[in-house]
């Protein structure tokens, strides 16, 4: 990501995360998800830096992909999921596209495992809850701080590019 986007990124947030935290919060109750989903939402933009700057309306494009997230969200909540067990062997794979090259470092193993966890894999809070043996208010707490020292440390590499 050049300086251009990081900036261009940085004012969308100034301008439309508190009304993205609003609009969520009506949606699910929940300000603390809320928050988190916005972030999430803001980690997406930055590793889709070019998605979003070329974009026809980037705010449409943030709020659509906080939408999606929203729902996912919800939906994981209203459903519990049951594996099928087929082979999917003979299918081709198809590429993966690694977060891990745009978290900054600096973050510890387990924030990076977290985020990842989150972003890539796209984890609900109990799954995560599960897989680290801790309740989900832990859960959602270590993952929220995980989001925060990630931001943290790259509006320090933004001013550090200055």
């Amino acid at each position: 990501m050049n300086r251009e986007q990081s900036n261009f990124i940085s004012a969308l947030h100034a301008k439309y995360a508190p009304s993205m935290v609003q609009l969520t919060y009506r949606r699910i109750g929940d300000t603390e998800l809320a928050k988190e989903l916005v972030q999430e939402t803001f980690l997406i933009a930055c590793c889709k830096p070019d998605a979003v700057c070329n974009h026809i309306n980037p705010a449409g494009w943030l709020f659509n992909t906080l939408k999606k997230l929203t729902m996912r969200e919800m939906k994981k909540s209203y459903h519990s999921e049951v594996p099928l067990n087929f082979d999917f062997a003979d299918e081709p794979e198809e590429p993966v596209l690694s977060m891990n090259m745009y978290i900054p470092q600096g973050l510890t193993d387990k924030d990076r495992e977290l985020i990842l966890w989150r972003v890539n894999e796209e984890l609900s809070f109990e799954e995560i809850a599960n897989l680290r043996g801790i309740s989900m208010v832990a859960c959602r707490k270590q993952v929220s701080r995980a989001f925060q020292k990630c931001r943290d440390l790259l509006s320090k590499e933004k001013i550090c590019s200055r």
